[in-house]
């Protein structure tokens, strides 16, 4: 008989849950790379751009000052003395003549009584020389019958007659004491009234520097006990202009300021002064500048600091782009602004360099314009007729700069007028484009304007338009074209960042270049 034993049935190995969990994890990892790798992807190195405005656009001078009340008297005291009353604090209002503080009148009251009792004295010696100058007189007159009867000699009259002149000079001396001693009253009754301290005129206290018991020592210099601000209705604010801008500024200008107190409000004023003294500080020269403004409930104070713009002028509903739109260039225009290859030849450079100059300018405005291999060689022959005018206006110049930039222009804009005709249309922008440029980098106006370039998004690559520019607030500058308006978008920054070009420390193409040792070692990497 044969047995036959049971198979036992396999078991099934158990997972893990945390073979499990990494399962899930490693699963969940994959289709978040998967969806990022599949995300609609955003254009690489985007433009930015912005809308242009119509409005108005407000050049000024930005500067700091303080602000101060219109007038502010300082009251002080002529007379020493110790400090009996004060009748007054800070930001009282007082009135002309009102009494601010007393002074101790004791050592004054004194004086005044002694001045008195001088003029009684010379009242009384006064009385007595004209009784001395009676009895002179009489004796004199006795003496001259005397004499004429031959009683007494002629010697005694004369005796006589000189004591009676004395006693009249003594009635005159004595006159000129009570005149003295009434002069020294009156000057002891002044500083006795100075003991009294009143305010000179209408206004606000705005510092008070005694309390009751102080000795006030009035010497060289009076002190000042009080600060008196006429009308703090209007203020002034005392600006400091840097000298760049001081020629700008003109009285009559209008003046916005703010103050750290009041951020959100924005006070108005007009120039009333212009100072021609200069302040120095640090080798730095500024002017001030005074300016009236109303002071609406007594909010402003004297002084608060005040951020001030003067507004020099204002061009209302004009075509305006952000400022950043003209300083924005694309990388190929970033390093090379002005294109040439016909700039003047460089005094006392060799030939060598200035040819290898004006090759290096050539190839970047064919570069820039992407001409064409016929646009080219027309180009190069214009240089070839320019080369030589430059160099005869140089000499004619005699090192008259403004002569040679003048010339320089003309022969410029002569070559730019041979070469345009045959440009596309495309290239005639661009060319317009760097005409601008070079125009603004001259510095180069007419009609208050300078030339400046706008740069737009066609068919998504950047194009030039030149513009005329004129005022700037620093955040918005004014245009004029006739190819923008209002609303349109012009580029502010963005876009592919210019490639970062080696060169070696000599000055020489980089390492890497044809023909070099480094692009031979690189090629066997």
């Amino acid at each position: 008989m044969i047995v036959t034993k049971p198979v036992p049935a396999k078991r099934k190995p158990r997972q893990s849950p945390r073979l499990v969990a990494g399962l899930v994890a490693l699963a969940v990892a994959v289709a978040g790379v998967a969806a990022w790798q599949l995300r609609p992807k955003a254009p690489k190195d985007p433009y930015r751009t912005a809308a242009l405005e119509q409005g108005s656009v407000t050049r000024s001078v930005s500067a700091s000052g303080s602000l101060e009340a219109l007038v502010t008297v300082e009251v002080g005291s002529q007379i020493s003395g110790q400090i009996r009353k004060v009748l007054v604090d800070f930001n009282d209002d007082v009135r002309k003549g009102q009494v601010l503080a007393e002074l101790d009148p004791q050592t004054y009251q004194s004086r005044l009584a002694q001045g008195q009792a001088d003029i009684a004295a010379g009242a009384a010696a006064l009385r007595q020389a004209q009784a001395q100058a009676a009895a002179a007189e009489a004796d004199y007159a006795r003496k001259r019958t005397l004499v004429g009867q031959g009683i007494y000699s002629p010697s005694t009259l004369d005796v006589a007659k000189a004591a009676w002149l004395n006693a009249a000079a003594a009635i005159d001396a004595q006159r000129a004491k009570i005149r003295q001693s009434r002069a020294a009253l009156d000057s002891n009754r002044i500083d006795l009234s100075r003991t009294v301290i009143v305010s000179p005129i209408d206004g606000v206290v705005v510092d008070r520097q005694i309390e009751p018991g102080q000795t006030v020592a009035a010497s060289l210099q009076a002190p000042v006990l009080f600060r008196i601000a006429q009308d703090l209705s209007k203020v002034q604010v005392k600006i400091s202009i840097d000298e760049a801008d001081i020629g700008q500024v003109q009285e009559g200008q209008r003046v916005r300021f703010t103050v750290d107190a009041f951020p959100d409000e924005t006070y108005e004023g007009i120039v009333t002064q212009v100072r021609k003294q200069p302040v120095t500080e640090q080798n730095v020269v500024a002017y001030l500048v005074m300016a009236e403004a109303d002071n609406p409930a007594g909010k402003l104070l004297p002084g608060m600091t005040a951020n001030a713009d003067i507004i020099i002028d204002t061009h209302p509903d004009v075509l305006k782009a952000p400022a950043a739109a003209l300083r924005w260039n694309p990388p190929d225009q970033a390093q090379a602004r002005a294109p040439g290859g016909m700039g003047p030849p460089s005094p006392g450079g060799g030939g060598q360099r200035q040819g290898g100059q004006r090759g290096m300018m050539g190839a970047r405005l064919v570069q820039q314009l992407d001409l064409d291999a016929r646009q080219q060689k027309a180009w190069e022959a214009i240089q070839a007729d320019v080369r030589p005018k430059m160099a005869a206006a140089f000499s004619a110049a005699g090192g008259d700069r403004k002569a040679m930039r003048e010339t320089t222009r003309k022969i410029i804009d002569e070559a730019f007028a041979r070469l345009e005709p045959g440009l596309k249309p495309e290239q005639k922008t661009k060319l317009a484009a760097l005409r601008a440029t070079m125009a603004e980098g001259r510095g180069g106006r007419r009609d208050g304007m300078a030339g400046g370039v706008l740069w737009v998004l066609r068919d998504g690559k950047p194009t030039p338009l030149p513009v005329r520019v004129g005022a700037s607030d620093g955040s918005f500058t004014e245009i004029r074209t006739d190819a923008l308006k209002a609303g349109d978008q012009v580029i502010v920054g963005g876009g592919p960042r210019a490639k970062a070009q080696s060169r070696s420390p000599f000055g020489g193409p980089p390492p890497g270049g044809p023909g070099g040792a480094g692009g031979q070692f690189r090629n066997r990497i």
